[in-house]
Order: structure tokens, then sequence, then C-alpha cells
């Protein structure tokens, strides 16, 4: 054959993101850097992006909402929501909603639309850099941030997709409730904050799902090499890598990351079907030694 069909096709590049990924996303809480690790996922979808100019926009949008020291908790959110959304126009992307660049933080900062992940990590890092501490909320329908009114004793909840508007607290456990129909957890439990690793957690499984709909395998994988690295220990991101290996013809990688699934994953229900792809990927193996 003329074409070597076990060659190494991964990207140095993006192995060495990862690392710097990992180190930085896997320290303390207090410690994390959501605008850092964002950037650094960004550089998946756009390698070159200028992050000092980024990192400046940040800042010139956390010097547009500063307010007096004596600016209550509701009036300092209610200023960051009119510096972002109703001054710089931020919003959520309905039109191309699944672009990968929805998922990205610096893309946001261009071009004023986004995932509402994307746009709570906007509203969480603006306000960080003032002092008013913003929590990210998981909620299954999309993602929400959340504060704590000191002075009312009350949590209240923001959609960053729609602008920043409030949302009850009673509207959002009765939606919950009825996405439910009173099977599984409390709606309760899915009120309650989300770490930073949590969210950058479902920042890459939004890149890596947005990729494979664009058949970009190469960004799925690179999206999936930062998963592991914020967990090296998940079975299913081994598997799917090595699925996502295969279509980029990267078969020894695929064997690996396939045959540790089989290995380890022993209970997992499609042990059959990884069985019959693992035969497929030897026999590209073999073709390809031929």
């Amino acid at each position: 054959m003329n074409e070597d069909v076990t060659q190494r096709f991964v990207k140095l590049d993006n192995l060495k993101l990862a690392r710097q990924f990992g180190t930085l996303a896997r320290g303390h809480e207090h410690a994390v850097r959501l605008d850092l690790c964002c950037f650094l996922i960004g550089r998946i979808v756009e390698p070159k992006f200028n992050q000092l100019a980024a990192l400046s926009r940040l800042d010139a949008l956390a010097e547009e909402m500063r307010t007096p020291p004596s600016t209550s908790e509701p009036e300092q959110v209610e200023r960051l929501c009119q510096v972002l959304f109703q001054e710089h126009h931020f919003r959520g992307d309905t039109d191309t909603y699944y672009d990968p660049a929805n998922c990205c933080l610096h893309s946001a900062l261009e071009t004023g639309h986004g995932m509402p992940i994307t746009l709570a990590v906007l509203m969480i890092e603006v306000a960080r850099r003032v002092g008013l501490e913003l929590h990210g909320v998981g909620a299954p329908f999309h993602f929400l941030v959340k504060y704590d009114d000191h002075d009312a004793r009350a949590e209240r909840f923001l959609d960053p997709f729609h602008a920043g508007r409030e949302i009850d607290r009673e509207a959002l456990t009765g939606r919950l409730r009825a996405t439910n129909r009173g099977v599984g957890p409390n709606p309760e439990s899915f009120l309650a904050s989300v770490t930073k690793r949590q969210i950058l957690q479902r920042i890459l499984t939004n890149l890596k799902g947005a990729s494979v709909r664009k058949r970009d395998y190469d960004a799925a994988i690179a999206a999936t090499d930062f998963l592991l690295a914020l967990s090296p220990w998940s079975l299913e991101e081994r598997r799917d890598r090595g699925m996502l290996c295969y279509q980029t013809g990267q078969y020894i990688e695929a064997l690996d990351d396939l045959q540790q699934y089989k290995e380890h994953a022993t209970d997992a229900p499609d042990q059959d079907r990884v069985a019959d792809f693992i035969e497929r990927v030897r026999t590209r193996i073999a073709e390809g030694s031929g």
C-alpha cells in the first residue's frame, strides 16, 4: 500500500494544551481560573486567537460595571446585566446554537453570542473582577447562574441566555418537576452550585458533541483529551476517544483506548459492541501492514 494507515496523526500542540489545561483545572476550587481554562479550550477551535485581547476585554467590561462600595448585591448584579446585555448586547445564539465556536469564551467576547454556559462564564468572570461572586447552576434544560442576596436571605437565579433575566425559584422547581414527571432526584438538587471543574467538563462535553456534529473529529479528540486531563480515570472518555481515533485513521491509538475500556469496564452494556469494533480496528491495522 502507498499509505501507512497506522501512522500517528496526533497534533502535539493539542496534547501540550491538554496537559496545561489539566494542571490549571485540577487545582483548588478557589484557585481555578475559569477564564484561563476556557481560553485553553478555545484554542481547540481557534488555535491562534489573541488571548491578551480577550483578557483585556474582560477587564474592560468589569471596569464599566464598577459601582460605589455601598452598592447592594442586587444593584451590582443589575449593573452587570445592564453592561453585558443592554449596552454590549451579548445574547444567546439561537441561529447557530451548535456551532463549536459558541462553546468558546473568547468567541463570545468577539461575536457577542454563545451557548448558555459560555455566557454564564462571561457573567461569572466579569463579576469576579469586581468582587461579586456568582455561581454556576447545572439545570438540565440550560445552564444558569445564581447569587446570594444576603439582605433578602435568598438565592436569586439568572438566565444568561436570555439577557440575564431573573427566574423565580418556585417557577424553576416547578419546571424541573414537570420535566422529571415525578421521577428522579429532588428538583432542588439541580439548583445547587456546581464546581468550576464541573463547568469546564460541561463545556468540553458540549464542544465534543458540537465537533462530532460537524464531523470535525480532530477537534472532538482534542476535547476528549481535555476531558481526560480533568478525569484520567474516565473509561467512557477513553472509549469515545478510541472511536474518534478510528474515524481519523489513528488505528493504533484507537486499539489501545478500546482495549483499555473493554478490559476495565467489564460490566458495561456495550461490551459486545466494543469487542466488534476492536476486531474492525485490528483488521485495518493488518491491512495497513500488509
